[in-house]
């Protein structure tokens, strides 16, 4: 019988942000650890319980990042290969994730450094996309997004409840930054930059069993959920196809559609639509520019192009 409190193992989960290890810095089988903190968390993954409007928990903002074992499979050439299905050996699959909820210091972390497969992390990040209201990534609509949803149904898995999802690829392809990757837009905001590591070698040496590559390549996966999270912000507020998280808060207050928050100013300038003029505001915590849904004059005959 362990004789690790339930508070101890708290602490040092939060400490290394890894179930598995948090179970062997306290002697604990890194299973029973996992399961121990699943059970103590608020929702089995949340280690941190958000604070509460009239009872009901805010909108819950999840980031995510995902990385992935290659392709290994039988080639002929370098280049331009195209391959059959009996020329794969083994096709990607998920080698670990990061994740954390926006505006909480902890991030979540799990790999199949233990696994014979990522069936047990790609149940785990489900049950957060299942908490989720809104799901984060950078490119994640075109890659990370897909590639959990293949692993999902991979595992006889439902979709996770109704979320919507944000990918700052996209918003930061509505500007001219020198590059839109995470690593460059994260330099360009004097933000930071990633983990250095050497390259695919790191792919290759976690493949080949090194312990010592899959902490880095942990280390590597989590730092970039810490850097999404503050290109998000920074790009948040130029999100003209933003989902409207207002709608998520069980309370009367006006409150802004990015970041939710309810100190809001009116500014001089109305907003105007092909047929409407509308008083506007900004949103003093993240700067939004929104128009509220009762226009001027109401009354006044307005005319429209047919032309």
């Amino acid at each position: 019988m362990s004789t690790v409190t339930d508070e101890q193992l708290i602490a040092e989960y939060r400490k290394t942000e890894n179930a598995s290890q948090a179970g062997r810095n306290l002697g604990i089988a890194p299973r029973t650890a996992r399961e121990r903190i699943q059970s103590l968390t608020l929702n089995g993954r949340n280690p941190i319980p958000l604070a509460k409007v009239n009872g009901k928990a805010p909108p819950q903002v999840l980031l995510y990042d995902v990385e992935t074992a290659p392709h290994l499979a039988y080639v002929w050439g370098m280049f331009k290969q195209t391959l059959g299905p009996n020329q794969i050996l083994e096709t990607t699959d998920v080698m670990c994730w990061a994740a954390k909820w926006l505006g909480q210091d902890a991030v979540l972390s799990e790999s199949r450094v233990d696994d014979d497969s990522d069936e047990r992390i790609s149940r785990e990040l489900w049950t957060l996309f299942d908490q989720a209201d809104f799901v984060i990534g950078h490119n994640s609509r075109g890659f990370d997004d897909k590639i959990m949803r293949a692993r999902w149904v991979k595992y006889g898995m439902p979709p996770p409840s109704p979320f919507k999802s944000v990918d700052t690829l996209t918003i930061a392809k509505s500007f001219r930054f020198p590059r839109n990757k995470l690593e460059s837009l994260a330099r360009y905001f004097d933000i930071g930059h990633k983990v250095e590591h050497e390259g695919f070698d790191l792919w290759v040496k976690c493949l080949r069993g090194d312990k010592d590559a899959w902490n880095r390549m942990a280390e590597y996966n989590i730092h970039d959920v810490v850097l999404l999270e503050q290109v998000y912000i920074k790009l948040r507020a130029w999100d003209n196809r933003a989902p409207n998280i207002s709608l998520y808060y069980h309370d009367d207050l006006t409150r802004c559609v990015v970041c939710g928050s309810s100190s809001l100013t009116d500014i001089p300038q109305s907003a105007y639509t092909g047929v409407s003029e509308f008083p506007a505001c900004r949103c003093r915590s993240c700067g939004k520019v929104m128009r509220t849904g009762s226009r001027y004059r109401a009354d006044k005959t307005v005319l429209r192009n047919v032309l």
